[in-house]
């Protein structure tokens, strides 16, 4: 039951958003605050809120995007604005006012909601009733072009919706079980578009510079791969370690004997070859990459090197580098290039370490067992 400050609410904003938004706003529309407000009650009544918690929901609800009615960016400080001249003038409880002008606080991007109507009203904004992903996704896209002059090509909108998705979350158990199924298939269906783009750089600088998850993956996934170049070389020191210690003390107990048991010269020559192959494999998993130890001027430009590594700048001056470093410094693009650079040579050389690695695995534990072989077959033959 809505009581008649809400009624009053209602047709005072209806018509404030008839009369002040523009054509453009095809997504920030009256249908969008209707929606939303419904949400709000929708899911305050699974809540079994209070008469006085579902008044303030529908209150936020109807006041949230007022303010696109006098501005686009920053418009939630206005819809504060808007929503307490209102309600002052209907001598609402000023407590209550400032409850009002929370939950549209909540409403913006960014802000974590803390307490149940908060979480509620979040929800509600990215309720699925109404026209479909793609009818919003479009309107909203006409909109950042009228009012903020952003413009993308279909295949970097389509990269955008798919990182908004992702990083979009609900708060409330029940937007969950109605709005879930809806983003679900929404994501299935952005992440087949992607797959069909070839991804530019700019889409990947898109991604890196506005999704905190993205750059804590290439964080971690970073510290990853130095981590296990520091576990492959243990592993190719060990073989080193092993074969070196059977070349030293394991040949030379074998041609000791030779003269005695001219037959051991077939085992010793298995073991022999073994160990020297796997010391060359293990020798080129450990082998330190080629270093230039320079960066041009359009290297740095491009993107193309990174000046955080020690082996693109040993052999340049002091000066140059200090030069190159503030370029790369100038623009947070560069930087993200950078890193997408550490993170794919590194996992290159890391893929390298590891074919290397398993091959000299195989080489001893092959050559191990041919070892004990031969010396089998010399045992039963009686030539030993």
């Amino acid at each position: 039951m809505q009581s008649q400050l809400v009624k009053n609410a209602e047709t005072y904003v209806l018509q404030l958003l008839k009369s002040g938004l523009k054509p453009e706003h095809g997504y920030h529309d009256l249908n969008h605050t209707l929606t939303m407000w419904d949400a709000t009650q929708e899911l305050g009544r699974r809540y079994r809120l209070s008469d006085e918690e579902l008044e303030l929901l529908a209150l936020a609800g109807l006041f949230h995007d007022t303010g696109f009615t006098k501005t686009y960016v920053g418009h939630e400080e206005v819809s504060q604005e808007i929503a307490t001249a209102f309600l002052q003038k209907e001598q609402y409880d000023p407590a209550k006012i400032q409850q009002v002008n929370r939950l549209i606080e909540v409403t913006k991007v960014g802000v974590e909601p803390e307490v149940l109507l908060e979480k509620i009203i979040k929800d509600a904004d990215f309720n699925t009733n109404g026209a479909t992903y793609e009818q919003k996704s479009e309107a909203l896209r006409k909109e950042w072009e009228v009012f903020c002059d952003t413009r993308m090509t279909d295949d970097e909108w389509t990269f955008n919706g798919l990182s908004f998705w992702q990083n979009h979350r609900f708060y409330t158990g029940e937007a969950q079980a109605l709005y879930g199924d809806a983003k679900r298939q929404t994501l299935k269906t952005l992440r087949k578009a992607v797959e069909k783009i070839k991804p530019s750089e700019a889409m990947l600088d898109f991604a890196i510079g506005k999704s905190k998850s993205a750059q804590m993956m290439f964080k971690t996934t970073l510290r990853n791969q130095i981590d296990l170049t520091n576990i492959a070389d243990n592993k190719a020191n060990i073989m080193l370690s092993i074969n070196s210690l059977l070349i030293t003390i394991g040949i030379p107990m074998l041609a000791s004997n030779l003269k005695e048991h001219p037959s051991l010269v077939y085992p010793a020559s298995v073991l022999l070859l073994t160990c020297i192959l796997s010391i060359v494999f293990a020798t080129l998993a450990t082998r330190p990459v080629k270093m230039h130890g320079k960066t041009t001027t359009d290297a740095i430009d491009a993107g193309d090197s990174n000046l955080f590594f020690f082996g693109n700048f040993f052999k340049m001056e002091r000066e140059d580098y200090l030069r190159g470093l503030m370029r790369v410094m100038q623009k947070e693009e560069t930087i993200d290039k950078s890193i997408v650079n550490d993170l794919f040579f590194l996992g290159r050389t890391l893929g390298n370490k590891y074919r290397r690695l398993r091959i000299t695995y195989q080489i001893f534990m092959f050559g191990m067992v041919a070892t004990v072989l031969t010396f089998g077959v010399l045992y039963i033959s009686g030539n030993y």
